[in-house]
């Protein structure tokens, strides 16, 4: 059995952009929001648009576990700021998307190890929130690391 031990994880590049649209893709036809091979085309073109675009302008970082010379889990940051408010006095925050790892990869801690990355990131960005929208399977990674309900998503102040 591979563990986390045999992984690397790295900020995804613009040559990454494919991978990440790649990952970003099985997501959503795992979550069930893509229905057909029409969708997913008219999608990945939007995607690669979207990561094109955010990417280099570092709106956008992501990350991607790499291992034996494959990507086999990503996510990422978008961020943002917003007027400063009781305990987020910076107003900066990062939405937590595309959590993604590949189902011979799960189980091994690739996704908490992805997670803590993630959230570094976040932390050295001066993010006061991170947020997320999560399937109800992953609810158990996010509570771990401290994210707590609040309505419809998950979040973790600082």
């Amino acid at each position: 059995m591979k563990s986390v031990q045999e992984i690397e994880i790295r900020r995804a590049e613009p040559a990454d952009i494919e991978t990440l649209v790649q990952m970003r893709v099985a997501l959503l036809q795992e979550v069930g929001n893509l229905s057909s091979k029409s969708t997913a085309k008219e999608i990945s073109r939007a995607i690669r648009k979207h990561f094109h675009e955010e990417l280099p302008a570092q709106r956008y970082v992501g990350l991607i576990v790499r291992a034996s010379g494959h990507a086999v889990a990503s996510g990422g940051l978008t961020f943002y700021e917003r007027p400063p408010y009781k305990g987020n006095p910076s107003g900066r925050e990062a939405y937590l998307m595309g959590m993604y790892t590949v189902e011979d990869w799960r189980g091994r801690g690739v996704g908490r190890a992805l997670l803590r990355n993630l959230l570094e990131v976040a932390k050295s960005r001066g993010a006061g929130r991170v947020w997320l929208h999560s399937e109800p399977g992953a609810r158990s990674l996010y509570g771990r690391e401290g994210f707590r309900p609040n309505g419809s998503y998950m979040e973790l102040v600082w």
